[in-house]
């Protein structure tokens, strides 16, 4: 069969596609692998002084319960989880580190892998409230915003004492549990509010430095200091480090602490 000209134009442009697409997704790929700012190496942490809680194998430091079971996997060398842990109570999906921490700095990897849905978000004023309607005072305001979901790590053993990871404008490494109470001090509450959206886009690697000295806590969020030494009154002297529950898949990898004199 005779090709025409147009018929090799067609095949060529199709070919030339093909390629850019390719290339496009191999870059997409690469540039993800090469690491991003804030990320630390295990050979880096391990010479500073940290001790792994999690590097891709299993979970024997964690308190893993039966309705932890198909939930928080762990699989090509991350803990997958999926968001449907079946505890009855809330607070029991979390999953717990089997050792309590005083002060420390605790360093880890995480994104959310869920597709992006457009979702109504609250909008947070200055002093931690949230902004309410005029003719609704108890109903929230809310901004269209793209949405992968939410989850954090909890410090000390207290849900309070969060490093809030979620898609809003605020940004990740927000204190919630101190944040949301009107009973703690203006500082506080001020301090618990991020500096800056230092997340990077959504469905991509993110890494946290989370330190507590006191009740003190500071979070670096990708090599940007979000929150700065906030003040938490009332934090327990030691406890646990936990994984969130929150209904959304989450995906966790390179769980490390160092424990401060």
């Amino acid at each position: 069969m005779k090709k025409t000209g147009h018929s090799f134009y067609v095949f060529s442009s199709l070919k030339v596609a093909l390629l850019v697409v390719i290339a496009s997704s191999f870059y997409l790929v690469a540039a993800e692998d090469a690491g991003f700012p804030g990320q630390r190496s295990g050979e880096d942490l391990q010479a500073a002084g940290f001790e792994s809680l999690f590097v891709g194998k299993n979970l024997a430091e964690w308190d893993f319960k039966p309705w932890h079971q198909g939930h928080f996997v762990v699989k090509d060398g991350l803990i997958d989880y999926d968001g449907l842990s079946e505890a009855k109570k809330w607070s029991e999906n979390n999953l717990w580190t089997k050792k309590s921490y005083a002060d420390f700095t605790f360093y880890a990897e995480w994104r959310l892998p869920r597709k992006p849905v457009m979702k109504g978000h609250p909008v947070v004023l200055y002093n931690g409230d949230f902004l309410m309607e005029q003719d609704h005072p108890k109903k929230r305001v809310t901004r269209a915003h793209l949405d992968a979901g939410d989850s954090g790590f909890y410090f000390r053993g207290d849900t309070r004492c969060q490093a809030n990871i979620w898609s809003q404008a605020l940004g990740s490494g927000e204190v919630n549990g101190y944040r949301t109470d009107k009973s703690m001090p203006a500082v506080t509450r001020r301090g618990c509010i991020p500096l800056k959206n230092a997340d990077r886009p959504l469905g991509q690697w993110n890494a946290f430095e989370v330190t507590i000295k006191g009740n003190r806590m500071t979070v670096v969020l990708n090599g940007e200091k979000v929150i700065d030494a906030v003040p938490l009154p009332d934090l327990p002297a030691r406890g646990p480090i936990a994984l969130q529950h929150h209904h959304d898949p989450v995906q966790f990898r390179n769980l490390w602490v160092k424990e401060l004199p």
